[in-house]
């Protein structure tokens, strides 16, 4: 698609209040939304939300693999978001950003989305064991979808410490 027309599809989204599908490869169901979703390497990593999320109510759900190979799925039973789940605003002088972040037994994930001073918009999950991290799988492409963190805000997670990539 050309430039123009893309700033074309744009603009009639906005003036008449439509929105563009979200084409961000996703293992959300139907019904659900990929408040971070993203390919990494030959997998994805989805962080899903129910439509009714919010101070413990609803549910957020992070899958990780194929769709039809889930290797991953946190929490392991429905639990309240507050209760499996914390989340961060982090920054300094030369990055800046949101991070969701929840452990497994001696394992912490940290889903961020970051604004580095010079490098632009970096999309990942960090992996740390003992408190030694032992992976930083980077996003291809961007991770966040329309309005993502707003809807994540509703459910009022408790702060993540530390607040950091760390």
């Amino acid at each position: 698609m050309t430039t123009l027309r893309c700033l074309a599809a744009l603009v009639a989204a906005l003036v008449c209040g439509t929105a563009q599908a979200d084409t961000r490869p996703s293992l959300c169901r139907a019904g659900e939304t990929a408040i971070f979703s993203c390919a990494i390497g030959g997998k994805i990593a989805s962080l899903c939300a129910s439509p009714d999320i919010g101070p413990a109510q609803g549910s957020l759900t992070y899958r990780f693999g194929r769709k039809s190979a889930i290797e991953l799925t946190h929490p392991d039973k429905p639990a309240p978001p507050d209760q499996a789940f914390s989340t961060a605003v982090i920054g300094d002088a030369g990055f800046g950003g949101d991070i969701v972040r929840f452990s497994r037994g001696d394992t912490r994930y940290t889903l961020y989305s970051i604004i580095v001073r010079g490098q632009g918009e970096r999309d990942g999950i960090l992996v740390f064991r003992n408190g030694r991290q032992i992976a930083d799988l980077k996003c291809r492409d961007f991770a966040l979808g329309s309005d993502a963190w707003k809807l994540l805000y509703r459910a009022k997670l408790p702060k993540a410490e530390p607040a950091s990539l760390e």
